[in-house]
This record gives C-alpha cells, sequence and structure tokens, in this order.
C-alpha cells in the first residue's frame, strides 16, 4: 500500500507546516499551544497510517486486514475526539472544523472500504486496494488544503 506511506510522509510535512504558520512577531501561548496540539494529533496519525502499511501485506489474509484497518478506523475516531477537544484559537475555528471534518470523512471511508474485504477474488481484493489508494489520495489532498488555510490564518493573525 504505497499510498498510506505517502500519507504518512504528508502527515509529517502539514505538522511542520502548521509549526511554521505559527511563527511570527504576532503569534501568541495560545497559538503555539493549537500548534502543539495538532501536531501531536498529526503524529498519531502518521504513526497509525504507518503501522496499517506495514500490517497489510501480501502475506495477510483479509481477515487480519480488516482488523488492521478497523483499528486504523479506530485511531482516526480517537484523533477527531483529540482534535475536537482542543482549544482553537477564534481566528482559525472554521478551518479547524474543516480539518475534523477531513478526518472524519476519511474514517468513515476506510470502514466503508474495509466492509467489502471479505472478498475472495483477486480482482475484488484489487480493487478493494485501489480504493484505499484513491481515498489516501484524496485524504492527503483534503488535509493538505485544511492545514494551508489553517496557516494563512495563523499567520494574519
Amino acid at each position: 500500500m504505497p499510498g498510506l506511506t505517502r500519507i504518512a510522509s504528508l502527515a509529517t510535512a502539514i505538522m511542520l507546516a502548521v509549526a511554521l504558520g505559527a511563527c511570527g512577531p504576532k503569534d501568541s501561548a495560545a497559538k503555539n499551544d493549537y500548534v502543539k496540539q495538532v501536531n501531536a494529533a498529526q503524529t498519531q496519525f502518521a504513526s497509525a497510517a504507518t503501522r496499517v502499511k506495514q500490517q497489510i501485506t501480501k502475506e495477510s489474509s483479509p481477515r487480519q486486514d480488516r482488523r488492521s484497518l478497523a483499528r486504523f478506523v479506530s485511531t482516526i475516531d480517537a484523533l477527531v475526539a483529540r482534535l475536537g477537544a482542543i482549544k482553537v484559537p477564534d481566528d482559525v475555528r472554521a478551518q479547524h472544523r474543516r480539518l475534523v471534518a477531513v478526518m472524519a470523512g476519511h474514517a468513515k471511508e476506510v470502514s466503508q472500504i474495509t466492509a467489502t474485504m471479505g472478498l475472495a477474488s483477486t480482482a475484488e481484493l484489487e480493487d478493494v486496494q485501489r480504493k484505499l489508494s484513491a481515498a489516501t489520495i484524496a485524504v492527503n489532498a483534503n488535509l493538505s488544503a485544511a492545514t494551508d488555510s489553517i496557516n494563512t490564518k495563523l499567520r494574519a493573525g
């Protein structure tokens, strides 16, 4: 699952982008705390994505893959809750909601894809892998856009 490797790399890049977004003459303790918490959540996400990539192999069974993906979804759900509990600076509330929505949407999509993984044929399993790869690409783009929006607001504030 090369897409999951990209997601882990992108999550790391996003963390750095958010951290850079809060730096500057106008940054405050609240913004720095916000950035720290978002970075910690992004690190958790990147670790989970890497773990899933390592667990889903040609040798793993569909049942094992479903369990790995179910754990990944649970991690994303915990991440969504964690992001939802963060005290968000007023100037990035809408952008933060978008970030949370992107993560929640990804959990839902991975759950839906996981539900089809008991399929027996190679063609059907390859289709599931393509869907997971497409979901990964989409979440990468959406996370990047959400984070860019947060960075823009934090720099302006």
